[in-house]
């Protein structure tokens, strides 16, 4: 005690912050300082408070679920992304899983790693060294043993019986006997149709293209980023015996390449890659056969509403032959890159010939792989003409060695390649399926039905076999989980981020320390909502490098005069020594459709906070109220009302986004994004009945038990959103509400448009290049709100929900050419106006 006596005696007598170290330890302290000098004196952190998950059970505290918590992102280390989906896929996700993995970091696969070099050739030829010893010989089938192998498949042959059948339909005796060689003609189309298809991969062409790509890629491109942790899955998967099937997003046409080197450099078997036939170019063809490219038609079908059965029949077998072979597969679920910078429905084709392969028994099972690839600038320029309106220009081999040219000229910074977890197909499969996610229809609510099904793609690109309705579903259901994952998997750089800033927030412009520190805040929120950033450094030297890489085309950065009297962002005339840099996007057309590109990878990041955003001001009924600087009183909504709104908006949008996956709810869904809008103090979830101050966690613990009764249905119906109208707040809601802005006024044009079909029909491109021309009249006059909702791809996902919801409805007339129609109840103007005002509720 005498001891602890001192102690406590020597501990008061020191002031605070002082630093108490024993005067043995003096010696060490001086040559310390010596060496490195006086160390700058670290702040107290202040902790906050530490929530724990009990106190959700505890009724009195549950309000604390309407405060900002702390931000405990820049401690904690944020979730391994692109884990599978516990409720489909719960054994895949711990089979290759190890808690080792998220700590693996990343690799510059670009950058050699450093070696005991041996040997004359390691000296001489270290990229050569280094391919070498990385790289084992895989086995891969011939391309005559695949041609053999599916020429003499079953399908095969009742494809030829079947068109040999239909080709002597309507003829007579006589002619039928002219025609008995038809099967034989259609024989011989097969083996053209497969000696164009049939990929023929070369061990040693993958070894020297790997060696090219290790010392062409560094001279435009920064650095191509994976994560150890995902290649050690997929090493790991790819021992399992079963094929790998990898299904990336679409981007660029180095998306072919790109996998295939990054799999190369990691032992793991290049994958057979549908490719389309516009890359069908002489050498360049060769070069992506042997890599593992197989070319297949954009269009199946050579007849409109004749289907090419030998084709059909040929894709399926090949494909089903090389999962047998027990080969990997890669193909782009989109069925083309994206020109919006969004992802893109989903088209079940080539998926169902997996499915089909599994149900089938070629095979016992197989890994599924999403990826997601993200750049720093697109290498395939930009797709303004066609997002215009005009034709696309077909790939031709001199525009091929053009682009390589321009490519090599340029700086396209880094390229981040993302894999998620790979899941059992027959874990899926098995796997028992939740329903569609109900959403509202807008068209036709209070008319016939109030709920339908969320609809994906309503054609599928490569569709072979007709199957039956449950497969189908089953198929899509699984199209968009893959999707969704990669979605959830993509990396978020640098060239997002201030795009996203300059298009959301600042269209007039912004400072230029402004945008560094608006830069800060956005990436904290990125984080915060468990998305990756694909960059690092200071955020200064960040910005300068996304404008250096967007360009002079998209971004002005000027140098302006301001007066220090009316503070530092305010432009003035006036001669002045204090000078700024401003930055400003450029936002007439067809550039903003580039700027918008790059931005629009952000929108899934604040997605339902931006649905939830658009109903708060559309069940508000005036954005002039929501935003006047006078009103500063809360406003209260229903929060039924609230959800049917967000549910509208999610009807409206749904091919442009998959709002939750299909073991989901859209409904929780929307409820999550609620709590997190009063987590941020956005907004407050209130029960308007008295006396009942406990009801949202009495309903909280009937949801966790599985236990509901009749009172709980009516205590949901007394909840209200109050709406926290400061200034704060009101920016974020404008912000937020900016998200989907040009996308909900696109549509908005679009069905204003319908009118002109009141007294006739049209074709479908005419139209939509009808609503485009229009559109663009909007942005000349100045009366477009976002310039940039006048893209071709906003008005034809418009249209397609048109049709979705059974307002127009299509034909061929006698020359074959589809024709769009408005279905009689909308024949009516009065009933189209209901139409238009439902839509215009949401547009700013």
């Amino acid at each position: 005690m005498e001891k602890l006596d001192e102690v406590y005696k020597k501990w008061s007598k020191s002031g605070p912050g002082e630093t108490r170290v024993s005067n043995q330890n003096i010696q060490g302290k001086e040559a310390w300082l010596n060496k490195f000098g006086e160390l700058p004196t670290r702040k107290r952190r202040t902790k906050g408070p530490a929530y724990s998950v009990a106190l959700e059970l505890v009724p009195e505290v549950v309000n604390f679920k309407t405060k900002p918590p702390p931000p405990l992102y820049e401690k904690e280390q944020r979730t391994f992304k692109g884990r599978c989906c516990p409720r489909c896929s719960p054994l895949s996700r711990e089979v290759l899983y190890n808690e080792n993995i998220p700590d693996m970091g990343l690799c510059n696969v670009l950058r050699m790693p450093l070696e005991n070099r041996t040997g004359v050739v390691s000296y001489l030829l270290p990229n050569l060294n280094h391919i070498m010893k990385r790289n084992k010989n895989h086995i891969y089938p011939t391309k005559d043993e695949m041609i053999s192998k599916v020429s003499e498949s079953g399908r095969v042959h009742t494809a030829i019986q079947n068109c040999a059948i239909l080709d002597a339909e309507g003829l007579t005796n006589r002619e039928r006997g002219g025609l008995s060689n038809s099967e034989g003609k259609h024989g011989r189309r097969l083996k053209r149709i497969l000696g164009t298809m049939v990929a023929k991969i070369s061990c040693a062409l993958l070894k020297v293209t790997s060696w090219v790509l290790l010392r062409v890629l560094g001279v435009f491109l920064l650095g191509v980023q994976v994560h150890k942790g995902q290649m050690e899955l997929i090493k790991e998967a790819s021992k399992k015996g079963v094929p790998l099937v990898f299904i990336p997003m679409h981007r660029s046409h180095l998306d072919y390449v790109l996998l295939s080197f990054i799999l190369h450099n990691y032992g793991v078997k290049a994958p057979h890659i549908a490719a389309g036939d516009n890359l069908n170019l002489p050498v360049f063809s060769w070069v992506l056969r042997s890599l593992g490219a197989f070319f297949i038609k954009r269009k199946l079908d050579r007849d409109v509403g004749k289907k090419d059965l030998v084709y059909r029949a040929a894709l399926h077998t090949y494909i089903e032959e090389v999962l047998r072979s027990n080969q990997n597969l890669e193909f782009f679920i989109e069925g083309g890159r994206s020109r919006s910078g969004k992802a893109l429905s989903p088209k079940g084709g080539l998926l169902s010939c997996v499915v089909d392969s599994y149900y089938d028994g070629v095979i016992s099972d197989a890994f599924i792989v999403p990826a997601s690839i993200s750049y720093e600038k697109i290498l395939d320029g930009h797709f303004n003409n066609e997002q215009m309106g005009l034709q696309k220009r077909k790939e031709t081999f001199m525009m091929a060695l053009r682009g390589i040219y321009d490519v090599l000229k340029h700086n396209y910074g880094h390229v981040k390649v993302d894999f998620a977890q790979p899941f059992s197909l027959k874990e899926y499969l098995e796997a028992p399926q939740a329903p569609a996610t109900p959403v509202s229809d807008i068209a036709t609510s209070g008319i016939c039905k109030s709920k339908v099904k969320r609809a994906g793609s309503d054609n599928s690109l490569y569709g072979t076999d007709i199957v039956v309705e449950d497969t189908r579903q089953l198929v899509k259901g699984l199209a968009e989980h893959i999707v969704y994952d990669s979605v959830h998997v993509n990396t978020i750089m640098s060239t997002n981020i201030v795009a996203f800033l300059l298009l959301t927030k600042f269209r007039e412009g912004i400072p230029f320390n402004t945008l560094v520190k608006e830069l800060d805040k956005m990436k904290e929120g990125i984080a915060s909502r468990g998305y990756s950033i694909g960059f690092t450094g200071t955020s200064t030297a960040i910005v300068h490098h996304a404008i250096r890489l967007l360009g002079g085309n998209l971004i002005r950065v000027e140098n302006v005069v301001v007066t220090s009297s009316t503070g530092p962002d305010v432009i003035s005339n006036e001669k002045s020594n204090k000078e700024k840099e401003f930055v400003t996007p450029l936002l007439s057309l067809p550039n903003v459709f580039e700027l918008s590109y790059y931005s629009n990878t952000l929108i899934s990041v604040f997605l339902m906070e931006s649905v939830l955003a658009n109903a708060i001001i559309a069940e508000c009924g005036s954005t002039q109220l929501m935003f006047n600087t006078c009103h500063s009183s809360p406003l209260s909504i229903c929060k039924d009302r609230l959800l049917t709104r967000a549910m509208q908006l999610c009807d409206l949008l749904q091919f442009e986004f998959i709002f939750a996956p299909p073991c989901g709810n859209l409904t929780n869904v929307i409820n999550d994004a609620i709590e997190e809008l009063a987590v941020k103090g956005v907004i407050t979830v209130k029960d308007s009945i008295t006396g009942f101050k406990d009801q949202r966690w009495v309903r909280q613990l009937a949801a966790t038990t599985g236990w509901e009764s009749d009172e709980s249905d009516s205590v949901n119906n007394s909840e209200t959103i109050e709406i926290n109208m400061s200034s704060e707040n009101k920016k974020q809601l404008q912000f937020l509400q900016c998200v989907l802005g040009p996308l909900i006024e696109g549509y908005w044009l679009s069905v204003c448009n319908l009118v002109r079909l009141l007294d006739m029909d049209v074709d479908d491109n005419t139209y939509i290049r009808m609503v485009n021309m229009y559109a663009k009249e909007r942005v000349e006059k100045g009366f477009a709100v976002f310039s940039e909702s006048c893209s071709m791809d906003t008005l034809r996902n418009a249209v397609k929900v048109f049709l979705h919801w059974k307002v127009l409805c299509t034909y061929y007339d006698a020359e074959n050419i589809k024709m769009l129609q408005l279905k009689e109840p909308y024949r009516d103007e009065a009933k189209l106006s209901v139409l238009i005002d439902k839509i215009e509720v949401f547009r700013v």
